[in-house]
């Protein structure tokens, strides 16, 4: 009987047995290796640091705040009449004054400008303790300006010569926008004062004027300028 073929010592039914062998460890140690892998991935803790996401912040448009035009608030006609006063009334206006006043007679020494057409004159009831006599009147002129102010730059350069605008303002007359003007002049070497209320109402320009020599302006401007509030055109 032949001998059998050996290779590198062993028969090919030894060197079969060994492949088979080195095969099946080959496919243990790959299901292991698989196994321990999927092991670890499940152990895994997800430690990336997440991107914060900014918070959105709803910003409010503020709008800027205006400055309106200061306008007084209107008061009550009647508040506006001191007690013990006397009305003066026209078909075309009405004025209160202290008892002390009167609607001027004939004889009465006008010296108020009157820059339109007179309307009312009152002076005061003489008194031993004034050698002066404080004068109100009343005048109005029409106009078709829509300036206050260009109009009396044409009126008032026509002030007598010895006369001088010491003081030009705009004031409010309950509500109604004026201008107070405040005239220096000599009659007879005499110093006075003459403020004058220049009150726009539609195309009619009315001028209300307080003239006293000057220690008694200082002395009753707080009673002309309750006065001027009283002030009031018929069609008002």
């Amino acid at each position: 009987m032949n001998e059998e073929r050996k290779y590198f010592g062993m028969t090919r039914m030894q060197i079969g047995i060994l492949a088979g062998l080195a095969g099946a460890l080959l496919i243990i140690a790959c299901v292991g290796a698989f196994l321990i892998f999927r092991g670890r991935g499940a152990g895994l803790v997800d430690t990336s640091v997440p991107t914060a996401v900014p918070s959105v912040t709803s910003i409010v448009a503020t709008p800027a705040t205006l400055t309106p035009t200061i306008t007084p608030t209107p008061i009550p006609y009647e508040q506006l009449l001191p007690a013990d006063w006397d009305q003066f009334k026209t078909s075309l206006i009405e004025i209160w004054m202290p008892n002390n006043f009167k609607v001027a007679g004939k004889n009465t020494k006008d010296i108020t400008v009157n820059f339109g057409i007179p309307e009312l004159l009152l002076a005061e009831v003489s008194s031993k303790s004034s050698a002066y006599t404080m004068l109100v009147s009343v005048s109005y002129d029409l106009t078709t300006s829509e300036s206050l102010d260009a109009l009396l730059d044409e009126k008032f350069p026509s002030i007598p010569y010895q006369s001088h605008i010491s003081d030009r303002r705009t004031v409010f007359v309950n509500t109604h926008e004026a201008r107070r003007i405040v005239i220096e002049f000599k009659v007879d070497n005499i110093d006075y004062n003459n403020m004058v209320y220049v009150i726009q109402d539609g195309n009619t320009v009315w001028y209300v004027e307080y003239v006293a020599q000057i220690a008694e302006f200082f002395d009753n401007i707080g009673v002309f300028e309750q006065s001027i509030n009283t002030f009031r055109p018929a069609s008002y």
